[in-house]
């Protein structure tokens, strides 16, 4: 451990100050009474290197501090704005009770809570202490050193050090809304995330299994040679169809860099997509999931709830670039990875210039898969229609907001008549809408 800085500490100002306050006195003590003017110089230099013999060797007994290590202790995975607890625990051979002050050099990507820290250090015991903190950008940080301040023996000095300490971690996005998910789908709790779950009897593409008849179940579910067997009133159940292909096509292009609050459109669809990999896992579906615009990543297919950590490792440090979109040279990519009819969630922030671009895409897509596109809007679109009007500017703005929109619901309405599903969605009901959107389209048989 390196000593980084030394700098005298409070107790040597004020005894450098009182020292000078009595030199002082000395002096104007020998001009009102007349006393040898050579006497009083000596003494007050005598103090004076006296005081500085003293902290010289004050600082020489401290230089070589007894042993102290630090060790850090956090998850190797974080969650995005996601408050966490870091332990820092500190190893000793001091044999008297010694107070240090300790600083974690946290990466600028995160925000923290309760430091510096002061450790009060015992013989034979080693200490532990906490502080949080928030990562507030997604991808990997490193944690490289910590400063540690002490004192010197006699309290003459402040010596800080500094300590190499690498801790590495992966900052995700926010899977916490997955894990709470998970739980809530164990009670058949989902409709708390605004997901609708409809109800039927038995409506589905694939046998499941034979029960009692219900009240409510159609003729046609009756299985005639189960009932004759059992002597009782037997009804086929069905359940949707499993191993499909979910492919999710994520727009990483310069459009998805804009913000809606703190967070970017990019992030909000990358949320999205995970909680829809997350269901469509459990639906028993195969997923698979590229980026195209700013970046190009591509997973292969996964199956199993267990191996969404697949995709996120792939796409937790994607950010988008500041470039141009291109559509047709995503599809085609696509046409040549994936034989399979499969289901494409693409998800995008289209406007009016944009549309002549995506739709040779999209009807290449359409030769073999079904197409779902989720268009995000601008929330400040939204609000722009409801403030007041009480000037010719508001007015000017209002008439903006208002012809934009007409443009954009042109928009929309070609891509409908493309027979694509669609969704234009504020980047809060994203997940709820497309969610629902894949469950719908499931209970449909359309795939």
């Amino acid at each position: 451990m390196r000593i980084h800085s030394i700098r005298p500490s409070s107790t040597a100002l004020i005894c450098l100050t009182v020292l000078a306050l009595v030199c002082f006195s000395l002096e104007l003590s020998s001009q009102l009474f007349s006393l040898d003017f050579g006497i009083t110089k000596t003494v007050s230099l005598v103090m004076f290197a006296s005081f500085a013999f003293v902290s010289l060797v004050d600082l020489i007994l401290s230089w070589a501090q007894p042993n102290l290590r630090v060790e850090r202790a956090l998850s190797s995975n974080l969650s995005l704005d996601q408050w966490v607890d870091v332990s820092l625990t500190v190893h000793h051979d001091y044999r008297k009770t010694t107070v240090i002050n300790l600083y974690d050099w946290v990466p600028n990507q995160c925000e923290f809570e309760r430091l510096p820290l002061q450790v009060e250090l015992r013989f034979g015991q080693q200490s532990t202490i906490k502080y949080r903190m928030k990562p507030v950008v997604r991808g990997p940080i490193v944690f490289e050193r910590i400063a540690l301040q002490m004192k010197s023996w006699l309290n003459l000095w402040e010596i800080q050090r500094y300590q190499s300490v690498d801790t590495h971690a992966k900052v995700f996005p926010n899977f916490r809304a997955i894990e709470g998910y998970q739980l809530l789908a164990t009670d058949n709790h989902s409709s708390q995330f605004g997901i609708k779950q409809k109800q039927r009897r038995g409506e589905g593409m694939e046998f499941h299994q034979l029960r009692d008849y219900r009240d409510g179940d159609s003729i046609r579910q009756i299985d005639w040679k189960a009932t004759s067997r059992r002597q009782k009133i037997t009804s086929r159940e069905y359940q949707d169809e499993r191993d499909q292909q979910i492919i999710l096509m994520l727009d990483s292009g310069r459009r998805m860099l804009t913000q809606d609050g703190a967070t970017s459109h990019f992030d909000h669809c990358l949320n999205c997509m995970l909680m829809l990999s997350y269901v469509a896992l459990r639906q028993g579906d195969a997923v698979e999931m590229m980026s195209f615009g700013g970046g190009t990543r591509w997973t292969s297919p996964i199956k199993g709830v267990g191996n969404i950590s697949k995709i996120l490792n792939q796409f937790y440090d994607l950010y988008p670039k500041k470039e141009a979109v291109d559509y047709i040279g995503a599809a085609q990519a696509l046409m040549k990875k994936q034989p399979k009819r499969s289901l494409i969630v693409l998800t995008t922030n289209l406007r009016d210039e944009g549309i002549d671009d995506l739709l040779p895409a999209i009807r290449l897509l359409q030769k073999r898969h079904l197409v779902l596109v989720a268009n995000l809007r601008e929330e400040a679109l939204d609000k722009a229609q409801l403030d007041p009007i009480n000037d010719f500017d508001g007015a000017l703005r209002y008439s903006g907001v208002v012809d934009y929109l007409i443009q954009r619901q042109k928009v929309c309405d070609r891509l409908r008549a493309e027979g694509v599903f669609l969704l234009d969605s504020a980047p809060k009901d994203l997940t709820v809408q497309v969610i629902n959107s894949y469950m719908d389209i499931k209970k449909a048989g359309y795939l």
